[in-house]
């Protein structure tokens, strides 16, 4: 037991040392027969989905995933009760802190003031989490008053300096699960509480970060996660596979710690094929769904369900594996292989299937039906986010002979955009792109009149891409001399202004807006221009009048666009 302390005081600073964990396989044969059910249907839920996904790696993957947390259970039973084996954990976790405030000084000297507490093989996000780990082992184990105080001292130092919201999100759902059982978890939300206040009281950047809002990053790695699972919605992709298929959302196809680029450190070649490795969907739901598909996350969430069930009464196992499933919601604590930060969480939950009863069962099933709840609320966040006002058009420029058009939009972001043009039937120019800025979209060689040109807008914060809005309008000249005003033309009221009631598209999906002009008649579309001098004016397509042809100037033309500078505006 003194060995597996001390392997377990060091760990922390050297994470490899928890490879040594594959040696203590066997010692799942001592967990009670629930217990052993449990990692069994857990195991089942990672080598059957593996064996239908599309990625031959994906089953040499989930048996390294299913022998390495057999592992880490079994050196959780072996180490016995928790208080033993945390309070070494917590050494551990104190010598962690003091590299990681002299690293960051070390790296960034006195700009570490104006910047996050990291370490090298920590992310700020991660090392705030640990940081409140390492309050709650000071809250609730008996060490000596000296170390107790500077555990608690740095942990929650670690926590406010690092800004790291999932940490803290963590530690107040582990305070309110260990208070159960335990007051001290009401010392635990006081104290969370007080770093809140001192954060909004210090005014650093670090401290700052605790009071944004959910950054715009983080949704769009749960929405990359949610089509790689529509895709895949039995098998997924495989363990660890997950990355590949949302690498480049957040971050680029590789990258190392902060403090590790700080000084100038990048991904060698040879790493860049294994960037999506760790990468992941920031919540562990996503992240089962994404790699296991239905059966792979009902199999994590029942082993949440029954280590929770097994810690129940613990105040302490409790709360540190509530507060790994609190951050779970925002990030993926307890993936594994980890820099000794997930390998815990399964270390916690050997030593709570070690106290697993038959007759807990229906508990473990009602507790994993709280953590699915608990992980599903990114999917009612985004479900339930306010709407904004639809984008307008700024111009929409159509060149005499094909080629290339442009199209730009005022308040598109957030907004992806595709370009089709109809007939009879509709196909796509081009792709797909980002809306907040100019686009040029292929045209063909001719365009008779009659077609219509329809631009789709899909909305990024949405749990699945549908159109948000979709214009149709049919395609005709303009009348008129343009003249030199800084801005260009608007439709209507902006996408989704047209009056009346909707016409059927040529797209299966969606209906197009296709209402009646201000006078009253529905057969054409209405369209509107702005100038600073005249005012809004208001012109019709149904008006088949000679267009006259300008020059289209110079400051309208969005640049690569590709096209002469003479041109007719369409719309």
């Amino acid at each position: 037991m003194r060995g597996l302390a001390f392997l377990l005081a060091l760990a922390p600073l050297f994470p490899p040392l928890a490879g040594l964990a594959l040696f203590f396989v066997p010692w799942v044969r001592r967990l009670p027969l629930w217990g052993q059910a449990l990692l069994a249907l857990y195991g089942a839920s990672l080598l059957l989905p593996a064996l239908f996904a599309p990625e031959p790696l994906a089953w040499p993957l989930a048996l390294f995933r299913f022998l390495y947390v057999l592992g880490l259970v079994g050196l959780g039973v072996a180490l016995g009760r928790p208080e033993r084996a945390l309070g070494a954990w917590g050494v551990g976790l104190f010598l962690l802190y003091l590299t990681g405030f002299a690293a960051t000084y070390w790296v960034l000297g006195d700009g570490a003031v104006g910047a996050r507490l990291s370490h090298p093989f920590h992310s700020p996000v991660g090392f705030g989490f640990l940081g409140g780990l390492g309050l709650l082992l000071a809250l609730h184990l008996r060490y000596p008053w000296p170390f107790r105080a500077l555990l608690g001292l740095l942990g929650g130092a670690v926590l406010l300096l690092s800004g790291s919201r999932g940490g803290m999100l963590g530690f107040f759902v582990g305070g309110a699960a260990a208070l159960l059982f335990r007051r001290r978890g009401l010392l635990a939300l006081a104290l969370g509480g007080g770093l809140l206040l001192a954060a909004f009281a210090l005014n650093l950047p670090a401290t700052e970060h605790f009071f944004l809002a959910l950054p715009s990053g983080t949704e769009r790695l749960w929405l990359a996660a949610f089509r790689v699972f529509e895709e895949h919605p039995c098998p997924g992709v495989g363990p660890y596979l997950l990355g590949e298929r949302i690498g480049g959302v957040l971050f680029g196809d590789c990258f190392l710690f902060p403090l590790l680029e700080a000084r100038g450190l990048t991904c060698p070649d040879w790493l860049r094929p294994w960037g999506g490795l760790w990468t992941f969907a920031h919540n562990h739901l996503l992240q089962a769904l994404g790699e296991g598909g239905v059966f792979g996350a009902v199999g994590l969430l029942l082993l949440a369900g029954g280590f929770l069930a097994g810690a129940w009464g613990d105040g302490l196992l409790f709360g540190l594996l509530a507060a790994y499933l609190g951050m779970g919601m925002v990030d993926n604590p307890f993936s594994v292989p980890s820099p000794f930060r997930g390998e815990v969480f399964f270390l916690l939950g050997g030593m709570a299937l070690a106290r697993l009863e038959g007759g807990r069962a229906p508990l473990g099933l009602g507790l994993a039906g709280g953590v699915a709840l608990l992980w599903s609320l990114p999917f009612l966040y985004l479900a339930a986010r306010p709407e904004g006002p639809p984008p307008a058009l700024r111009y929409l420029v159509v060149p005499d002979r094909g080629g290339a058009g442009a199209v730009a939009l005022e308040g598109g972001e957030g907004y992806r955009l595709q370009v089709w043009l109809c007939a009879e039937g509709c196909r796509r120019l081009g792709w797909e792109w980002p809306a907040e800025g100019p686009v040029r979209f292929p045209l063909p060689e001719a365009l008779e009149e009659g077609k219509r040109l329809v631009l789709v807008l899909f909305r990024e914060g949405g749990l699945a891409l549908r159109p948000a809005v979709l214009l149709e309008a049919e395609v005709g000249r303009l009348r008129g001399r343009w003249g030199s005003w800084p801005s260009p033309w608007g439709l209507g009221r902006g996408f989704g202004g047209w009056k009346g009631g909707l016409r059927r598209s040529p797209f299966p999906w969606a209906g197009a807006a296709r209402g009646p002009s201000p006078s009253g008649r529905t057969s054409t579309p209405t369209a509107w221009w702005r100038s600073p001098s005249a005012g809004r004016r208001r012109w019709s397509s149904a008006s088949r009048a000679p267009p006259q042809k300008g020059r289209v100037p110079g400051p309208w033309w969005p640049r690569g666009t590709g096209c002469s500078g003479r041109g007719r505006w369409w719309a």
